[in-house]
């Protein structure tokens, strides 16, 4: 189920990041990598549901939150990764 999905559905612009100081850009593409790599890690069986309830938790994560631009990508990696095994552990066995 996770082929009906559209990552695109979950992407985020410039209007939506807020004012980062300039950096608005780049805050983009570090949260759009992230839903990239949170979305790579959803299981097969996931359905639209699954998706929105772990991107909605994605971005109460990272929204306006200055560790987006303050470390490394790997290091941000890194974070996503435990936190989609957190919540998706979560959402499955609620």
């Amino acid at each position: 189920m996770k082929e009906l999905v559209d990552v695109r559905d979950f992407l985020v612009g410039i209007e939506i990041v807020g004012d980062w100081d300039g950096e608005e850009e780049e805050v983009v593409e570090r949260i759009n990598e992230l839903i990239y790599i949170a979305y790579g890690m959803l299981p097969d069986h996931a359905d639209q549901f699954m998706a929105e309830q772990l991107f909605d938790e994605l971005w109460e994560a990272v929204a306006g939150q200055d560790f987006i631009i303050e470390n490394e990508l790997d290091e941000l990696e890194s974070w996503v990764t435990s936190f989609v095994r957190e919540k998706l552990d979560e959402i499955e066995n609620d």
